[in-house]
């Protein structure tokens, strides 16, 4: 498929491929310029996903784009034919979050970065889910490799086709989610589909990306276990295990050896940290 036809039947040349995931690809479109590039799906996709990339499309606006890469047109086989893409804002001159807050890689690729641009890139992080919130939206698919970094520490979405949109007051919901980033309250449903997400389970999402990037890439789930055998993420997760909490001993757990602690955030912060990784949070 080298051209396309966006909503209005006008025919698109695709470019150079800049990308590409297991649901779809992602191309340069010579003739809309550098910032604009087309995500074309490897399959046909359903016609519940073309309702919903349609709303997207209705719903977005500038406040959106300006911080995710938002669909900006659909794009068809044939001049109104199935929708098999769309057209979104380019992300360029961005690293994926988790190479800012794991050490090694920080000091690879951003090795002039200091303490205040971590707490300037949480700050953004936080700011990039409210705007999304103060649509409507939710993000559902909360984890690391949806949020890139630009060099001034402002944040950016992707893959906003996976999350769960209201349009025309119908929610298209978000299926797919990552373990290690799902709220406790989530972590026993076997699938997503058909489960609405609230704002507060990207809270939770939001708290874990905070965390890390604040605290060296740790993960706040994750210690050492005093009871027997292994304590697997996700099940320290749904029973609010939170290893650096006020209470992680009484719950078996204690932080990982050589830990960076919240101890050394304003109290405040911390207090944050501990109400959103433990039973309150859920709440």
């Amino acid at each position: 498929m080298n051209d396309m036809f966006d909503s209005s039947g006008r025919r698109l040349s695709l470019g150079k491929k800049v990308g590409t995931g297991g649901e779809g690809a992602v191309y340069e479109v010579p003739a809309l310029g550098n910032d604009i590039v087309a995500k074309i799906y490897h399959k046909e996709i359903s016609p519940e996903k073309q309702a919903k990339l349609r709303g997207m499309v209705k719903e977005g606006d500038e406040s959106l784009r300006k911080i995710a890469a938002w669909p900006k047109d659909t794009l068809h086989i044939g001049a109104g034919g199935q929708i098999r893409g769309f057209l979104m804002p380019k992300v360029t001159g961005c690293e994926e979050v988790h190479v800012l807050y794991g050490p090694s890689h920080r000091k690879q690729r951003y090795p002039d970065k200091d303490w205040a641009f971590l707490v300037n890139t949480a700050r953004n992080t936080a700011a990039a889910f409210e705007a999304i919130h103060s649509h409507g939206h939710v993000i559902g698919d909360v984890n690391p490799k949806f949020v890139f970094v630009a060099g001034n520490s402002i944040v950016k979405l992707i893959d906003c086709d996976s999350f769960q949109i209201i349009a025309d007051g119908k929610h298209y919901l978000c299926e797919v989610g990552v373990p290690h980033f799902t709220p406790p309250e989530l972590q026993n449903h076997p699938t997503f589909r058909g489960i609405h997400r609230t704002k507060n389970h990207d809270n939770f999402g939001l708290a874990l990306l905070i965390f890390h990037i604040l605290l060296m890439g740790r993960h706040p789930f994750s210690g050492v276990f005093s009871g027997a055998g292994d304590m697997p993420l996700e099940k320290s997760i749904q029973q609010f295990r939170y290893a650096f909490g006020q209470n992680a001993a009484s719950k078996g757990m204690t932080p990982p050896p050589n830990s960076v602690m919240p101890a050394i955030l304003p109290g405040a912060a911390s207090q944050l940290f501990e109400r959103a990784f433990t039973e309150q949070g859920a709440q």
